[in-house]
């Protein structure tokens, strides 16, 4: 075996021993940063989650009122129109997913979930200052526009299927067309 190599392996198992974090380096992965005037995205994504089950809950409201006041309109046939709107199959998905824990089945066949993601730009121009305090970074923007929420529906596997908001907005127009189709039947 070479010196060379031998002294690289030397070293790096000498640096690899080094737990020290230089005080300039901020490692985002394992650092708590608090912004300034803006919620926590926990708090964002129960708000998030809630709205895609009581989108949900509209079918159950939909079929006690269309089934009650309409012989010929079957919970079959709404449970069938359904199926005919992808953001209703993926809000299934999603509400089933988080009333239950977990998918057994999936209405959309993607086994559809959440994906939300907060990014903060950090820089001259969005920030006003940042404090370090035990561990934990506290960040006053200048504006809250330095915070932007990503929600996005994904697969099982991770594969953007449609944003979230998007999502939740048609599905309250197809509830209205169901809503409408069997009303007049």
């Amino acid at each position: 075996m070479s010196l060379d190599i031998k002294n690289k392996v030397s070293r790096f198992i000498s640096k690899s021993l080094d737990l020290r974090w230089p005080e300039d380096i901020i490692d985002f992965e394992s650092q708590c940063f608090c912004v300034k005037g803006i919620r926590p995205l926990v708090h964002v994504q129960d708000d998030i989650e809630t709205t895609f089950v009581w989108s949900w809950s509209v079918k159950d409201h939909l079929i006690e009122e269309l089934v009650g006041s309409n012989t010929t309109v079957t919970k079959k046939m709404i449970e069938s129109e359904i199926n005919n709107y992808r953001c209703l199959v993926l809000c299934a998905d999603i509400a089933n997913g988080l009333k239950h824990d977990k998918l057994r089945e999936s209405r959309s066949g993607d086994f559809a979930k959440l994906s939300i993601i907060q990014t903060t730009a950090i820089n001259k121009d969005t920030v006003s200052t940042i404090h370090k305090l035990d561990g934990n970074y506290y960040i006053t923007p200048k504006s809250g526009s330095c915070v932007q929420v990503k929600a996005s529906i994904v697969s099982f596997n991770g594969v953007f299927l449609l944003d979230a908001y998007e999502c939740l907005r048609d599905s309250l127009i197809a509830w209205d067309e169901i809503h409408n189709k069997f009303a007049s039947a």
